[in-house]
């Protein structure tokens, strides 16, 4: 049941789960080679490493969260979410005592799969916040953009300063005061007395990993040419092998919809225009996020011939601006609807990859710091009115499921802009990096018209009833 005024402990409980599980899922990424030279592997030899320390978190995070939801709604979400929060401290210990690759590669994976159950914590600020949800979204949001941005740059900072092994390690220490203040102050929600469908969830794990880990490899085998070229070519191998294994667990899903009386999922749910279109928006805005995030400084590194300190350096204004300016969303879409910040942050993004196409490969600092800063605008404004827009208008009963397909279709925007945006990068050339961004620019622009198409709230309020 919602509660009357601001519930400040439930939503600062829930932000900071999705800020941990969200900076974990890119602590790694800077100071990546130290790690598998550290393990005993370079760039050479050490590739298939490289790439699976990478994956080893993102696919359990990136999948997990429909199941995790449908689970809550079951078992209950507190328990789930306290469980999910208890795997995160576990892999996040495990991976900072990993002797070698192998164990780290295991550890990153029980990480992520506690981080993406973490992200249940929707659920709590959908059902529990009356007054002020479009606040409580964009703190919530927020904290999952924080953790997004900073996730690099604090693993660089970390792993410069004090080890590698740090930047794994750490997390754990407020990721278990955490799960003790939730297990004190959280009220469990409501159950369903609905069977869980385990068929349909392991289906549903089983091919959309498949497809996380061979869209991951499509854009992998590129980046990696230039550094490994066998590595390169398993990677490409890989990937058409398991959108096959994607394809067939899709086929077997849909049967299984269709025939069994208690599906995993309640298709129902798309036919609500604004959960649709808020799906829509939270899928642009992490490809947006992910191809600044992922390919700038990457461009610094092997075009501008950063170290990777002064590369996360450059990104500082972009994570800065995008954690001040995430919660300021949300107060917007409150007073005045959630079309004029989710427009405004798409133009800008829009307007950001357009400037670093068109500059070429060696832009100037003060450039390079406006491009950043009005990315970090960009990507932080829509945060809050996609979320609020998906989510308002589903009927109460259907919300665990409702919020965990909504971070589903958010992370799975981490793994397209992977697979599709990677797949047009070779590292030392520059025409490459405009390409990508000019494709990106593209997509935000749709991402600004897809507002355009949501009808009145006293319209949209009428598709509460499924």
């Amino acid at each position: 049941m919602k509660q009357r005024g601001f519930p400040l402990s439930l939503v600062a409980i829930a932000s900071l789960a999705t800020f941990l599980s969200n900076l974990s899922a890119g602590i790694a990424n800077v100071p990546l080679a130290d790690v598998g030279s550290a393990l005993g592997g370079g760039l050479g030899a050490g590739g298939y490493a490289l790439v699976a320390i990478v994956l080893s978190y993102l696919v359990p995070y990136a999948v997990v969260m429909p199941v995790a939801g449908k689970l809550g709604d079951h078992y209950g979400h507190k328990r789930v979410f306290l469980g999910g929060l208890g795997l995160y401290v576990l892999g996040s210990l495990a991976a900072a005592a990993s002797p070698d690759a192998a164990a780290l590669i295991a550890s990153r994976a029980l990480e992520g799969l506690g981080g993406g159950v973490g992200l249940d914590s929707i659920v709590f600020i959908s059902t529990g916040v009356r007054q002020g949800q479009g606040l409580a979204f964009g703190v919530w949001r927020a904290a999952l953009l924080s953790g997004t941005v900073g996730g690099p740059v604090i693993g660089g900072y970390l792993s410069v300063f004090l080890g590698w092994r740090s930047l794994m390690g750490l997390p754990a220490l407020p990721a278990a005061l955490l799960w003790l203040w939730g297990a004190v102050a959280l009220d469990e929600l409501p159950r369903s007395e609905e069977v869980v469908d385990w068929v349909g969830s392991v289906l549903f794990l089983a091919g959309f990993s498949a497809v996380v880990v061979a869209l991951s490899a499509s854009g992998m085998d590129t980046m990696q040419a230039g550094l490994a070229a066998a590595t390169g070519r398993v990677m490409h191998a890989m990937a058409w092998m398991l959108y096959g294994v994607f394809g067939v667990a899709m086929a077997l899903l849909w049967i299984h919809q269709k025939t069994d009386k208690r599906p995993l999922f309640d298709l129902r749910l798309y036919r609500i225009r604004p959960f649709v279109l808020g799906n829509l928006g939270t899928w642009l805005v992490c490809v947006g996020m992910f191809s600044a995030m992922m390919f700038v400084p990457l461009q610094l590194q092997y075009v501008e011939g950063y170290t990777a300190l002064a590369a996360t350096n450059a990104l500082l204004p972009l994570a800065l601006t995008a954690i001040a300016v995430g919660v300021w969303g949300g107060r917007i879409a409150d007073r005045l609807g959630p079309r004029p910040p989710w427009v405004a942050g798409f133009v800008l993004m829009a307007v950001s990859f357009v400037a670093l196409a068109l500059l070429g490969p060696h832009p100037s600092r003060p450039a390079l710091l406006a491009m950043m800063t009005a990315a970090g605008f960009g990507m932080a404004l829509p945060l809050a009115p996609t979320a609020l827009t998906a989510l308002s208008d589903v009927p109460e009963a259907a919300a665990g499921e409702a919020g965990a397909l909504f971070n589903f279709s958010h992370n799975m925007g981490r793994a397209m802009g992977l697979g599709l945006l990677g797949a047009l990068l070779v590292l030392r050339e520059p025409g490459s990096y405009a390409a990508i961004y000019g494709i990106s620019a593209a997509l935000m622009a749709a991402g600004a018209a897809l507002p355009w198409a949501l009808r009145t709230r006293k319209a949209a309020r009428g598709a509460r009833s499924l």
